[in-house]
């Protein structure tokens, strides 16, 4: 094996690692601060840009979920293109 392919498998091997490190902590960061954002949020990250999907009731909770995520250290950037929010029709129960 040629040392740059070693040393470029070592640096992908770091960046997985530290990839892997930020979802738990913007998982643990989201659960702590709302229960049930662990069980509807997703967290995916690369390259240190975090990438947010599920179900949120609010727009608040929305943006709740991204200033969490941005607070944990090592965050370079949050992507909620895949966060989507209940939509209620007005008069619903569910108002």
């Amino acid at each position: 094996m040629k040392l740059h392919s070693f040393e470029q498998y070592s640096h992908d091997l770091a960046m997985v690692a530290h990839d892997t490190w930020l979802t738990a902590r913007v998982k643990s960061a989201l659960t702590k601060a709302e229960p049930t954002f662990g069980l509807h949020i997703h967290v995916k990250t690369h390259g240190g840009e975090v990438l947010l999907s599920g179900m949120v009731d609010t727009h608040r909770q929305s943006e709740q979920a991204v200033d969490l995520a941005r607070s944990v250290q090592g965050v370079i950037d949050v992507d909620t293109s895949g966060l989507r929010t209940h939509v209620f029709k007005p008069g619903s129960p569910d108002e």
